[in-house]
């Protein structure tokens, strides 16, 4: 029997109320006082009322859900006096595993969301806005209005008494590798590790654990790693490296290949380049948990800060300052982008009299502990850089035996040489002799001496861009060329010395900020950028002009360097339009570890693979215009661990550009 209007209406008023009713309401109390508040809609009368109100909520759900989340997110900044507390206390103890999944860059259904760096910086344009003031009542600044100096500061990250301002919201990514990386769980079970001891290296076509080539040939295997429960890693991601030295007191060293086939295998390509017996070493350098955990502390810019002074008479306040604008310690910021043309910002000083245009100098601030990580992961994040990269190596009893086989081809002069092969980083393009000594496998390198160095100069302009270690290409030159004039030490200082015989001029100039400079006081450096100071570079005149970003700008999000990079592309692509005499290089970066072992994330090489594919990326196009100076090759041979590797690195590379440019004899003219 059919139901009657009023029957179906007051059916469909039931059903209603019985969805709305909270899952976890058990008590009739809930009950009584949820049902009394909906009994309020009994102004609707008829079905065709009840099916409009249900497809309006059910519309307004869907529209508004991307709207709810974010405001979900922006809530979490507007606490209660309470809940600071809380979320202070909370924030003095490792997450949960709970917490850290209901807190990590992807929750489990949410939907990823890629954005520009222009769009994530875009998102805090109200807190660098004239319009934004400074309060003390939100839990992203909890007790930011007592810290005034540098030590107040210092005291604060040394104990984790901040709150972090994440750079991307949870499901954000710029690159796809963050995407991937932070897809995977947080470390929660160290046993399911790479298991150095169980792990396994094949080499194809060995006879009893024995490997036999020619000098040239080329070997290639696969490392299958394992934790250790004893299963195999299904998934790659893992930082696998390879190198080879010779077995001899007087030992060869080289770096081989390693491909990632993305399901716990990694196929290892390597050369015979001298004869005798040759020791494969496989290192697991970071494990793809670790190199999560980095990717989320940039996301989060849990790094190490440098401190800004701001000074106007007697008055004076410092802030800490960072590369983007999520700057922690002050709810509005300074967008202090202007000093050279490449994203800098600094907390906004409390003190109304001071305003952002009395910035006056910079201090390093102190490494911090990593922030929202597991047990597991902050225990990764200390141990593995403190281990040497031999102590992270895979065991093994494979033995490589190279035989002579006849003289290797000759190479053509470097002079003659397209730029381009320099770009090629899937084969070594060289390696290092006993005596320390880089043979290169790209072209035929003069010797490198003051007499050539300076007839290879002559009446050229040297522009040497960078961090200390751009600038120890600097001092090379300097010692080669007799240069004078500098009587101080440079860095973080710029300075130009001249050999006015030579007509020689060579000048260094720090790139942006931040830089780590000291734990005192610098004065503002006002040099522009970097891509600036290229672009305006004369039409006319012979040049060299060499670029290197690094340790001080990985630190941050990987986009603020890619963004420094990609500017610096446009400058070089102008310039090599207007001046066909300009010889262009670009520094890469090396294998370090041991130098940031309190909290490796905040920089090193942990990201080094991923600025290596940015930088092949950026500079695509213009392979054929820039040499490219291979300090990661050069640094992984020798097992380096340091910030600045040893001088034979800036030596062979000032040879290595120098040879681009000139034969024996002197300058050779490029034909464009």
């Amino acid at each position: 029997m059919g139901l009657t209007s009023k029957q179906s209406v007051i059916g469909m008023k039931s059903v209603f109320l019985e969805t709305l009713r909270p899952a976890t309401m058990s008590s009739q109390t809930n009950q009584r006082d949820s049902f009394t508040l909906l009994k309020k809609l009994d102004f609707i009368k008829t079905k065709k009322q009840w099916l409009v109100l249900i497809s309006i909520i059910f519309i307004s759900i869907v529209f508004l859900y991307p709207y709810l989340i974010n405001w979900k997110e922006d809530f979490r900044t507007s606490l209660s006096p309470i809940e600071v507390l809380q979320q202070k206390i909370k924030n003095s103890f490792n997450l949960s595993s709970s917490q850290l999944r209901n807190t990590s860059d992807a929750p489990a259904g949410s939907r990823w969301r890629r954005v520009s760096w222009e769009e994530a910086v875009k998102a805090f344009s109200y807190q660098t806005s004239h319009a934004c003031n400074n309060t003390c009542d939100r839990s992203d600044n909890a007790s930011d209005c007592f810290s005034f100096t540098s030590e107040d500061w210092s005291r604060r990250l040394v104990s984790g008494d901040f709150t972090v301002r994440p750079f991307l919201k949870d499901g954000m990514y710029i690159y796809e590798f963050e995407k991937e990386y932070l897809s995977y769980p947080p470390l929660e079970d160290m046993k399911q590790l790479p298991d150095l001891k169980l792990s396994k290296i094949t080499v194809f076509g060995m006879s009893n654990n024995t490997v036999r080539c020619g000098t040239g040939d080329v070997i290639n295997g696969r490392v299958d790693l394992v934790d250790s429960y004893g299963h195999p890693r299904h998934r790659g991601g893992d930082e696998v490296r390879l190198w080879l030295v010779s077995k001899s007191e007087k030992q060869f060293r080289a770096t081989g290949h390693v491909a990632d086939l993305n399901n716990g295998s990694y196929l290892i390509t390597g050369h015979c380049l001298w004869p005798g017996n040759i020791q494969i070493n496989v290192a697991v350098v970071y494990p793809r948990e670790y190199i999560r955990a980095t990717l989320h502390q940039a996301q989060l810019s849990v790094t190490r800060y440098i401190y800004g002074n701001f000074i106007n008479n007697s008055t004076q306040e410092t802030t800490i300052c960072w590369s983007l604008p999520n700057v922690i310690g002050r709810s509005c910021v300074c967008n202090l982008t202007r000093l050279s043309g490449q994203s800098f910002y600094c907390g906004k000083p409390i003190n109304t009299r001071l305003t952002c245009n009395d910035f006056s100098a910079t201090s390093v601030g102190p490494m911090i502990q990593p922030k929202n990580v597991t047990l597991q992961e902050r225990d990764l994040i200390q141990k593995i850089p403190t281990r040497h990269i031999l102590e992270r190596t895979i065991p093994h009893s494979i033995n490589v035996t190279s035989e002579e086989k006849g003289q290797p081809p000759k190479l053509k002069p470097c002079s003659l040489t397209p730029f381009n092969v320099t770009w090629n980083l899937t084969s070594p393009g060289g390696f290092w002799e006993p005596n320390m000594k880089w043979t290169s496998l790209h072209c035929e390198r003069p010797e490198m001496s003051s007499t050539w160095a300076m007839s290879c100069l002559k009446n050229t302009t040297v522009m040497i861009f960078g961090d200390s270690n751009a600038l120890r290409i600097f001092d090379v030159l300097n010692q080669m060329t007799n240069c004078t004039g500098v009587s101080y030490t440079l860095w973080p200082k710029a300075g130009t010395c001249s050999n006015n015989d030579s007509g020689i001029t060579l000048s260094f100039t720090p790139h942006e900020l931040p830089k780590y400079q000291h734990p005192y006081w610098t004065p503002k450096l006002d040099y522009k950028a970097v891509a600036e100071q290229i672009y305006v570079t004369p039409s006319v005149g012979k040049y060299i002009i060499i670029v290197h970003y690094y340790l001080h700008a990985t630190p941050s999000h990987l986009s603020v360097v890619h963004s420094r990079i990609k500017s610096l592309s446009e400058s070089i692509r102008h310039l090599a339009r207007r001046n066909p005499d300009v010889l262009f290089a670009f520094r890469g970066p090396h294998v370090t570890s041991f130098d940031w072992d309190i909290n490796h994330t905040t920089g090193g090489d942990s990201l080094g693979k991923f600025f290596l594919q940015l930088i092949q990326e950026t500079f695509q196009d213009l392979r054929d215009k820039i040499v490219y100076l291979d300090g990661w090759g050069m640094a992984l041979a020798i097992e380096n661990a340091y910030l600045h590797p040893t001088d034979r690195v800036p030596q062979e590379m000032a040879r290595t550009l120098l040879s681009f440019r000139c034969n024996e004899t002197g300058y050779v003219p490029r034909l464009h």
